[in-house]
C-alpha cells in the first residue's frame, strides 16, 4: 500500500520515529526540487540508500577520501556506464582501490546519502510498504538509532527542529530506559522538572538532543493523567497575572481588616499545595505552588498598601535575601561534591535573580564541575549554558575560564583562545593565567 504525503506535514525526524516505532518494511522515496532517494527498510533498519545526487557517488566519496584522483574517478564511471557495471569493481580491476577501502567508502556513502535528507525541510514522501525484503541490514539496531540521532544533532534545521516538538510544548518528557548516551547534551536529572518549551529555551543543543531521544525510543511525551487539574491551574494563573491584589483574593478595597484576613484564610485552605497532593505530578506540584505563592503575595501587598509603603519593596527584598541563601547552601553542597543539591540551589537563583552574573557563573561552574568529577552530564549542555551567558554577561571572564576548561578536556586546541579572551576582559584572572603558563609550559612555545 502507497502513502504519500510532504516533508512540511511530517518531519524527516518524526518519519524515522513513525519507521522505528512500526517496525516498517518496505522503500520510502523522498524528492525534493532535483533531487530523489529511496530508503530501504527491514523491521525498521536502514537497509539500503539509492540517490541521484551525483557528489553522493562511489567514486565521488572515494575522492573526497583520498583514495582515487578525479581523473580515475571520471574513467572508471565512464566504464561504469558503457558496461553497466557497479564502478566499485571497476575500480578493483584497475587496482586502484583495495576491498577494505571500498568498505570504509561504502560506509561513508551510506551515512552521507541518509544525513543529507536531515537538512530537508521541503518535499515529497511515498512509503511502500512491502511484506518482506530480501536485503538484510549491514548496521544493527542500535547503530542505525546513533546514525538518527547524530543526523538530529548535526544536520536538522532548528525550525525543523522546533515543528517537531511544539505539539508538545506543554508536556513533561518522560525517559524510558536509564541506558542514555552520556554524549547528547541533555541533562536528564531535569526531564522530571521542566517542560518542552522550557527545553527549548535551554538551546539548540539540548532541544536537539530531546527530539533526538524521543526519535529513538529513549523519550516519550505522555500526556499526563491530571491534564484536567493542570489546564485549571494555568487558567486561574493567568487570571491571577492579570489581576490587581484585591481582585485576586475577591474582597473590596474598602473591606475591614477582619474580612480580609477571613477571605485570604479562605483562599489558603482551598487552593494549599497539599490539595493537590494525590496528584502525582511534577507540573501539578509546580503550578499549585506558584498559585498559593501569588496569593499570598496578593495579601502582603494590601497589607502594605493599607499601611501606605510601597508593594513592591518587602517582596523584593525577601526575593534577594533567598537567592542569597540558596546561593550559600550551593557553596556548601558544592565543597561537599553534592553536585545534585548544588544545581538545584544555583538554578533557583538564576531563575530567581537573572541579573546576577554571580549567579549563572556559579551555574555553569558547578555544571562543569559534575560533568569532570562524575561524568553525569555533557560537554554540549555546558557549552549550551555558556553561550546563555555569554550573550546576557559579555563581560565575565569567568564564563570564558569554563569555556577554557572545557576544551581542554575535550583535547580542543582552541582552549588557550578561550584562556585568552578571559585575560583580555580581566587581566588579573589567575585562573586564566595559570592555565596559559601551564599551556606554554607543555607546547615549549
Amino acid at each position: 500500500m502507497d502513502t504519500v504525503f510532504r516533508l512540511e506535514d511530517i518531519t524527516f525526524p518524526l518519519l524515522m520515529k513513525d519507521t522505528i516505532d512500526t517496525l516498517f518494511t518496505g522503500i520510502i522515496f523522498v524528492s525534493s526540487e532535483n533531487w530523489k532517494k529511496g530508503l530501504i527498510f527491514k523491521d525498521g533498519i536502514l537497509c539500503a540508500i539509492q540517490s541521484n545526487r551525483i557528489e553522493e557517488l562511489l567514486g565521488r566519496v572515494l575522492v573526497d577520501m583520498g583514495y582515487i584522483t578525479e581523473g580515475e574517478n571520471e574513467e572508471s564511471l565512464a566504464r561504469s556506464r558503457l558496461e553497466r557495471r557497479k564502478q566499485g569493481v571497476i575500480l578493483l580491476e584497475m587496482d586502484k582501490v583495495t576491498p577494505k577501502m571500498i568498505t570504509e567508502a561504502l560506509r561513508r556513502q551510506f551515512e552521507k546519502r541518509f544525513f543529507d535528507i536531515f537538512s530537508w525541510e521541503t518535499g515529497t514522501v511515498r512509503r511502500v510498504a512491502k511484506t518482506s525484503i530480501e536485503k538484510p541490514p549491514d548496521i544493527t539496531k542500535n547503530e542505525f538509532h546513533r546514525l538518527v540521532r547524530k543526523g538530529i544533532m548535526n544536520y536538522v534545521p532548528f525550525s525543523t527542529v522546533i515543528s517537531a516538538l511544539s505539539p508538545h510544548a506543554d508536556t513533561v518528557p518522560k525517559r524510558l530506559t536509564e541506558s542514555v548516551p552520556a554524549d547528547m547534551g541533555i541533562d536528564m536529572d531535569s526531564f522530571d522538572r521542566l517542560r518542552v518549551s522550557e527545553m527549548l529555551l535551554l538551546g539548540q543543543d539540548p532541544a536537539r538532543a530531546l527530539l533526538a531521544f524521543y526519535c529513538t525510543g529513549l523519550a516519550s511525551f505522555e500526556e499526563s493523567k491530571h491534564k484536567a487539574i493542570i489546564d485549571h491551574l494555568r487558567t486561574m494563573l493567568r487570571k491571577i497575572k492579570d489581576q490587581n491584589p484585591f481582585q485576586t483574593l475577591g474582597v473590596d478595597e474598602s473591606i475591614s481588616e477582619g474580612g480580609l484576613k477571613r477571605a485570604y484564610i479562605k483562599l489558603v485552605k482551598q487552593n494549599h499545595p497539599d490539595t493537590y497532593a494525590y496528584a502525582d505530578d511534577p507540573e501539578v506540584r509546580r503550578l499549585a505552588n506558584d498559585v498559593f505563592t501569588e496569593i499570598q503575595n496578593a495579601y502582603t501587598t494590601v497589607l502594605r498598601l493599607r499601611e501606605g509603603k510601597p508593594p513592591e519593596e518587602k517582596k523584593e527584598i525577601d526575593q534577594a535575601l533567598q537567592a542569597e541563601i540558596l546561593y550559600s547552601q550551593g557553596l556548601e553542597a558544592m565543597k561537599e561534591k553534592d553536585y545534585s543539591k548544588t544545581l538545584d540551589r544555583f538554578r533557583l537563583c538564576v531563575t530567581m535573580m537573572p541579573d546576577e552574573r554571580v549567579f549563572m557563573e556559579a551555574y555553569v561552574k558547578a555544571l562543569f564541575l559534575r560533568w569532570q568529577n562524575t561524568g553525569k552530564g555533557s560537554s554540549i549542555e555546558i557549552k549550551a549554558a555558556i553561550r546563555e551567558g555569554t550573550r546576557k554577561f559579555p563581560s565575565s571572564d569567568t564564563l570564558h575560564v569554563i569555556l577554557g576548561w572545557v576544551l581542554k578536556k575535550e583535547g580542543s586546541k582552541k582552549a588557550p583562545d578561550a584562556f585568552r579572551r578571559a585575560l583580555q576582559i580581566n587581566p588579573q584572572n589567575t585562573d586564566a593565567q595559570r592555565e596559559l603558563r601551564l599551556y606554554t609550559i607543555r607546547s615549549g612555545k
